[in-house]
């Protein structure tokens, strides 16, 4: 139920575990009473941005070539069997199904973590020859996971996602891939969703299990903490192997084939949209995904005729439909005040105040939900204004969100420098690393250690950072290659 505007006051920098668990559920975007633990229902103000969410990703990957698809929940426990660096990454977190109307299975099935296991199995029987390559393909669906913390839509038991799982001939298609993934997810997550992402690199010790190289996009949550919310693998030739992924070339060789995978989080880009955009008063929605584009609510006096008032604003609503916007027309006996902060709170970009002024006068006043600012425009001008507002609401919270980041990296050029700005929530701890291969794992776990929790992402893609300061690894003291960046993670 939404609340009147006096009791939503919270400020998400003071403590954000209290704001956000007030915010999902006087929202109303879930409610966790569903009587199996760590699985909750998704109600329809969440369900309407999710279907807009997966919608900018599978255009993004039609568009890049990758085709709809959808395989099996349950994945048979030999496939984990066949690549046992997967298997071992996966394998605690799985739900097994063990009985089928109380009569035992002779073979454990899973619920899908992850897809792999269960479609390089079928892409073996689809790849012949070269004539056969590329496959790119994706699903949107909903993976299963034993967490053993959850939280609505950062950590769930099930959850919803896409995954693309690509294969080629050559080594060269398959790198080239990895940067169209990245590309996808900077079209989708900054440009639609203003969201302040980096792309890191994964340390080598940290890649997705059976890949060979991982680059994952990461959100820095305002406790300090940072969300993983996509990744794209490079996994070679690895499960090519395993699953026997192979094809003839022209000249009648039979090689290997070349894999990558790639997975927007959708539910976490949900809790990355909450996170970063919402505010004291409630949620923030980027115009691409907000459930509804517009409020409508009438200004009505009491014992003065209001029909008319009504008319006019079901009117305007019909009208922006026509114009292929979603729009609401509150017709709640509830006062202005209370529907104004309900609007607000559930985070709908634009509210339309119509009373008796705007009709005398043709005129409308919109209220932006970023700036919470107000101004009055000629009726006749509509369809401009609002669409000028809009586009620039989307480029207002890119702004906001990219001067955000800027203010959450600092420098650290020893263990103390990185202890404090994790325990102060400053955001990512930009340090001096000797290796990102094997051998810097043992720093990497030093800092882990010593800072409870603050890993090592990865350095930043795209951007060749020389060592800074003494240009001395931050743990070890040997000469650094690379500029990473630390935080605890969720």
């Amino acid at each position: 139920m939404a609340m009147e505007s006096k009791e939503f006051r919270k400020d998400k920098f003071k403590d954000f575990s209290d704001w956000y668990n007030t915010i999902i559920y006087a929202a109303d975007l879930v409610d966790n009473r569903y009587n199996v633990q760590g699985f909750i229902v998704h109600k329809p103000w969440s369900m309407r941005i999710f279907k807009k969410l997966y919608a900018h990703f599978e255009r993004e990957l039609e568009l890049d070539g990758h085709q709809p698809s959808l395989f099996p929940t349950v994945i048979p426990e030999e496939n984990f069997e066949i690549e046992k660096e997967h298997a071992q990454g996966f394998v605690p977190e799985v739900f097994w199904i063990t009985e089928r109307g109380g009569e035992k299975l002779k073979r454990k099935l899973a619920l899908r973590p992850t897809s792999e296991t269960a479609m390089y199995q079928m892409y073996s029987l689809w790849v012949r020859d070269y004539t056969d390559l590329p496959i790119k393909m994706y699903q949107s669906c909903t993976v299963f996971r034993n967490e053993s913390e959850t939280s609505p839509f950062f950590r769930g038991r099930e959850f919803l996602w896409i995954e693309a799982h690509d294969v080629f001939s050559t080594e060269k298609e398959a790198r080239k891939q990895i940067v169209s993934d990245m590309q996808i997810s900077q079209k989708v997550l900054v440009e639609k969703l203003g969201l302040p992402c980096i792309i890191f690199q994964r340390p080598k010790w940290d890649t997705f299990p059976g890949a060979d190289n991982t680059y994952a996009t990461d959100v820095m949550i305002p406790d300090g903490k940072t969300l993983q919310i996509a990744s794209t693998h490079y996994l070679g030739q690895n499960f090519a192997k395993g699953f026997n992924v192979k094809f003839k070339d022209k000249d009648n060789n039979e090689l290997h084939a070349y894999q990558t995978c790639y997975g927007p989080g959708i539910w976490r880009i949900m809790a990355a949209m909450i996170a970063v955009h919402g505010d004291e008063r409630g949620l923030v929605f980027p115009p691409e995904v907000a459930p509804l584009d517009v409020v409508i609510v009438p200004i009505i006096k009491a014992g003065i005729e209001h029909k008319h008032i009504i008319k006019k604003c079901n009117s305007i609503a019909k009208k922006l439909k026509k114009l292929g916007y979603s729009v609401e027309v509150d017709m709640r006996e509830k006062t202005p005040g209370f529907k104004y902060a309900d609007w607000e709170l559930k985070g709908v970009p634009i509210r339309m105040e119509l009373g008796e002024k705007e009709v005398s006068e043709k005129k409308l006043t919109l209220a932006s939900r970023d700036t919470r600012t107000r101004k009055q425009i000629a009726e006749k001008d509509l369809k401009k204004e609002l669409a000028a507002e809009l586009k620039e609401m989307t480029k207002r919270l890119k702004e906001k969100g990219a001067q955000y980041l800027e203010t959450r990296i600092k420098d650290a050029e020893s263990l103390e420098d990185i202890k404090r700005i994790l325990d102060n929530r400053e955001g990512y701890a930009r340090v001096n690393l000797h290796s990102m291969d094997a051998d810097g794992k043992e720093c990497a776990d030093i800092i882990q250690f010593e800072t409870k929790g603050g890993k090592v992402r990865g350095t930043i893609v795209g951007k060749n950072e020389e060592p800074f300061g003494n240009g001395k690894c931050v743990i070890c003291g040997k000469p650094a290659k690379h500029v990473v960046y630390v935080a605890r993670q969720y």
